[in-house]
């Protein structure tokens, strides 16, 4: 992502319409286990099982509890202008910590997913806690 989309989409407007907010939150048992140098990924996906993303966010390691937004700067690209975050009936989220910078999960990565799954765009107030490892 390049630094200006990077920023654009840290810059979403809670009440932009679509957006989706919520608060991310970090197991107890892995506080120790996150590096200093670790991204936070949010993905908004069709499917609980994968596939490509509707929308992703990414952000150097925040403090957690960790307040975020995602709306239509945050849609992929390669849905080109047919993708609207209003228009999204049903899509799963996930919230990965990464060790690697690289958005695909690898060993020792930590993953939590939406509470409310599935979520609808517009959806606020959401509750990810991550509480798994890769």
């Amino acid at each position: 992502m390049s630094p200006s989309a990077e920023q654009a989409s840290a810059e979403t407007a809670p009440d932009e319409a679509g957006a989706i907010s919520g608060t991310i939150r970090l197991s107890p048992e892995f506080k120790t286990r996150v590096p200093g140098n670790a991204y936070l990924y949010l993905i908004a996906r069709e499917r609980a099982d994968g596939g490509p993303p509707y929308a992703l966010k990414r952000v150097p390691l925040p403090q957690f509890p960790y307040s975020f937004t995602m709306g239509q700067a945050d849609v992929g690209q390669m849905f080109g202008d047919g993708i609207v975050m209003a228009e999204i009936p049903e899509m799963y989220l996930i919230a990965r910590i990464d060790q690697d910078g690289m958005a695909m999960a690898q060993p020792g990565d930590l993953e939590g997913t939406c509470l409310q799954n599935p979520i609808a765009g517009g959806a606020r107030n959401l509750e990810i806690v991550i509480n798994r490892a890769y």
